[in-house]
């Protein structure tokens, strides 16, 4: 009998991994997993546990592959010289608590690093005078402040994916460690302009840890964070700031955990 190995299994480098688990969510197809999970590295555990569960996506024409009529123009050839459409951009469009925003995913099918370049307006039909925040989910980090396109690199057959938000003009979330879409697990997300605090709610896996990223105005810093469980039992939370980067960690409860960021406005 024929192993059925889980999509993110082996046979595969974690590079090529992650682009599986990325096509996977953002396509929102069910995922082929077998019994062979307690076989994978912690590392491909980690890939299925940020990609699942499939959140409800219907794509409609997500990408147009075409076909080739005889398999003897490519049974011989590799990505390295023959794409066969493959699709180099896939594009999630997100309107949930978490924000109205894009989830990009840029594959790279070659077999040596390359620089891709992404224009917001062609390819994503975003305004092309406008900025916007791009949240790198794969490296968990805030990528930058990007007007009209972006360029980046990309390793031998891996997928970046970056949540890409309008800039506003106070601080806003623009990712978590939870899931690729960035949206799941967010319950709600509230900006107060008098009270200048950002809010929200959350549902983490119970011990696992959470983050939140938020991006900060130059000119805003942070001068409290406090985080409860169902509104009321207190939960440990910790703060670290590297310039616009804000990062805001807790764990997880088998409750919603509510947090709230205060922030001032520098004097200097």
């Amino acid at each position: 009998m024929t192993a059925n190995f889980p999509l993110t299994g082996f046979g595969t480098t974690l590079a090529e991994a992650r682009t599986v688990v990325s096509f996977v969510a953002l396509a929102g197809v069910v995922y082929s997993i077998a019994s062979v999970m307690p076989e994978l590295p912690e590392e491909r555990v980690q890939l299925l546990q940020k990609t699942l569960p499939t959140v409800p996506i219907l794509p409609v024409d997500l990408y147009s592959r075409g076909t080739a009529s005889q398999w003897d123009e490519f049974k011989h050839t590799t990505p390295d010289d023959y794409i066969h459409n493959y699709p180099e951009v896939i594009d999630l469009k997100v309107n949930a608590p978490a924000g109205t925003y894009d989830v990009v995913a840029m594959t790279n099918w070659r077999s040596w690093t390359d620089r891709r370049s992404l224009a917001f307006d062609d390819k994503l039909s975003l305004d092309p005078d406008a900025s916007f925040v791009a949240f790198d989910f794969w490296n968990q980090k805030i990528e930058g402040v990007f007007k009209n396109r972006m360029s980046i690199e990309i390793a031998p057959h891996d997928t970046r994916v970056f949540q890409i938000h309008p800039l506003l003009n106070h601080p806003q979330l623009v990712g978590n460690s939870r899931h690729i879409s960035g949206a799941y697990s967010v319950l709600r997300v509230n900006w107060d302009d008098a009270a200048k605090t950002l809010s929200g709610s959350a549902q983490g896996v119970s011990g696992a840890p959470y983050t939140l990223w938020i991006y900060v105005p130059k000119g805003q810093s942070v001068s409290g964070v406090t985080a409860s469980a169902g509104g009321r039992r207190p939960v440990t939370v910790t703060q670290l700031q590297d310039g616009n980067a804000l990062k805001v960690t807790f764990k997880g409860e088998s409750e919603p955990v509510n947090w709230e960021v205060a922030f001032v406005q520098d004097s200097r």
